[in-house]
């Protein structure tokens, strides 16, 4: 490929028929991520017009520069000496060669038969006035990533890589590049942001093990042979790979025990990022976690008035890229971006379906939308999923078996974590209890079918009850927090509003625990503040372990949830989970892509 601004050469040569696919079959999410990371380094090449060189200087003439995963190449080679080192290189394929703008006019025939400078394996096209050479190769690019996945992977990221390069520091030369007949993956590639995919571990077994160290925060190898039932040599093998990557880290403190001395193993905070945004009906949250939970950088933008998918996916992408920016400085890899919204979703597609409180979503194509915006990998998750998922990461060992998130907010819904994973239903859809707490309460329509129950959006609704019990209660924002601190003062009122809307949501909860048999909810969101959860939490104790049928055989344990922002930091916490959960068998994935149980 050479390239100057809207002049451009694309050199393409025929594979041997007999080459058949290799590795891994890529799926529509990566397809779609590679794409919109590629393209978005080529538009930002084709938007870079560098000056004309002037005369060469006799240093000059004999450097060489090498493209990241590429081959060496003149400083600026033009299309000619591109083309004949192509030919030179692959003597027996058929090179096509399609040219743009004044190589077009220059070179490529009407009838796109070769001129008589054209070496005799090539064919020259002009492009259509309607193709750009960037999409052009965009396009051949994911042609082969669906015929040869495994070899050509480490191809379009040394590609991606060589755009973002020249686009950073174009100096005056034009864009070239040629890809090398060696593996990409012998280069280390610089710390940039990347899809979650691209760090995803080789084995089931390795995930294991820092799924172990995760939830006890330290373990030696004897422990980790212990709780994973790995043998002593697989286990040195394993920590040794993942020493040797930087995803772990030696501690030095040393365990007590007899002989040598136990040196723990920690997962390194640094060695990875990712992003996690909120979409909530008063504001658009973002934080960027590293790789054990702590929060490198953290912003809001309150929703006052506009609230429609346009507004929010420019401020949404705006606050994503600064903090990814932080995120870049502080970790060796940006996974991805997680994004937690109201339901109902699409989570295959990523698409927000017309959720309450949002005028204008009906079929918002979200996920697309920041692929192509941010250049890098997206996961939409329900804000309860979201939360579950978070807490599951960053709650450690107590939080290793199976429980239910609670999540209240502007609405009311639930995530759960069985056998091992987040469950999200066929759909992605899992954990909506508001038609529970509607059967609970008798509230039904004409039809017979469950009703809206105002309780289920409990900001709203603690907030109209407080001013109808007669609470001068302030307008606009802030207001919830007002009648949340006059309970906390010992405000009747208030405490009353609070405590109905905390045991109507506790009766959906009762139908959540008769269903799924678990014995830990998690309560968490943004309308459990400090100053209030004993309140909610009281209530949902009181009523999970009065109502439900098998009451006198289980004790369900409420607890608070721990992470603060717990929809943001779950929504980051999703692409830790799906890059580093171990899961055995890809057969019934979930909405996402992912294994619905271990």
């Amino acid at each position: 490929m050479w390239a100057r601004a809207d002049r451009a050469v694309l050199v393409i040569g025929e594979a041997p028929a007999s080459e058949g696919q290799r590795g891994r079959a890529t799926d529509a999410d990566e397809r779609r991520a590679r794409h919109a990371a590629l393209a978005a380094q080529l538009d930002r090449v084709r938007d870079t017009e560098p000056p004309r060189a002037g005369p060469p200087s006799t240093t000059g003439a004999h450097t060489h520069t090498v493209s990241p995963g590429g081959v060496p190449l003149p400083r600026d080679p033009g299309p000619g000496a591109l083309i004949a080192t192509a030919a030179a290189r692959h003597p027996r394929r058929t090179l096509h060669i399609i040219a743009w703008g004044d190589e077009a006019a220059d070179r490529a025939t009407p009838d796109g038969h070769p001129d008589h400078d054209a070496p005799p394996e090539a064919i020259w096209h002009r492009a259509d006035s309607t193709m750009s050479w960037s999409a052009t190769a965009c396009t051949v690019a994911l042609a082969e990533l669906a015929q040869f996945p495994g070899r050509f992977r480490p191809v379009l990221h040394a590609l991606t890589e060589a755009a973002r390069a020249y686009a950073d520091a174009p100096g005056d030369a034009a864009f070239s590049w040629q890809r090398s007949e060696t593996r990409a993956g012998r280069t280390s590639p610089r710390p940039v942001p990347r899809a979650f995919n691209q760090l995803a571990l080789g084995s089931y077994n390795e995930k294991l093990v820092i799924e172990s160290i995760r939830e006890a925060g330290a373990l030696s190898r004897v422990e980790i042979a212990e709780q994973t039932g790995l043998t002593p040599q697989a286990v040195s093998r394993i920590t040794r790979n993942l020493l040797t990557a930087g995803l772990l880290a030696e501690d030095g403190r040393q365990s007590a025990g007899a002989g040598k001395p136990r040196v723990p193993l920690r997962l390194r905070p640094d060695a990875a990022s990712a992003i996690g945004v909120h979409l909530d009906p008063e504001m658009i949250s973002v934080v960027a976690v590293d790789l054990c939970g702590g929060i490198l950088d953290r912003r809001q933008m309150h929703l006052f008035e506009r609230r429609d998918p346009g507004w929010c996916l420019e401020h949404m992408t705006r606050l994503a890229l600064e903090s990814a920016a932080v995120a870049r400085q502080a970790s060796e890899a940006l996974l991805g971006v997680g994004v937690a919204v109201p339901g109902p979703v699409d989570a295959r597609a990523g698409i927000v379906l017309d959720p309450p409180l949002f005028d204008g979503w009906e079929q918002v194509e979200l996920k697309a939308e920041l692929i192509e915006r941010l250049g890098t990998a997206v996961i939409v998750e329900k804000d309860a999923t979201a939360a579950a998922i978070g807490e599951r990461w960053l709650g450690a060992a107590d939080r290793a078996g199976d429980f239910v998130y609670l999540y209240l907010g502007a609405g009311a819904g639930s995530g759960a974590f069985l056998n091992g994973d987040v469950y999200r239903g066929t759909t992605g859809n899992a954990g909506e209890m508001g038609e529970l707490c509607a059967i609970r309460t008798g509230l039904l329509t004409d039809e017979g079918g469950p009703r809206m129950v105002a309780e289920c959006a409990p900001i709203s609704a603690v907030v109209d009850q407080a001013r109808e019990a007669g609470l001068v209660v302030p307008q606009g924002d802030g207001a919830y927090d007002w009648v949340c601190e006059a309970a906390a003062r010992g405000d009747d009122r208030a405490v009353t509003v609070l405590e109905n809307v905390a045991r109507t949501v506790a009766l959906g909860a009762v139908g959540i625990i008769d269903l799924l048999d678990v014995e830990l909810l998690v309560v968490g969101g943004p309308a459990v503040l400090p100053s209030v959860a004993d309140l909610y939490l009281g209530q949902i104790s009181a009523a999970v372990n009065r109502f439900p049928v098998a009451r006198r055989v289980r004790d369900v344990h409420v607890a608070q949830s721990r992470p603060n922002q717990a929809a943001e930091v779950g929504a980051a916490s999703s692409v830790f989970h799906s890059a580093f959960t171990p899961r055995l068998s890809p057969r019934g994935r979930s909405a996402r892509g992912a294994s619905p149980h271990a």
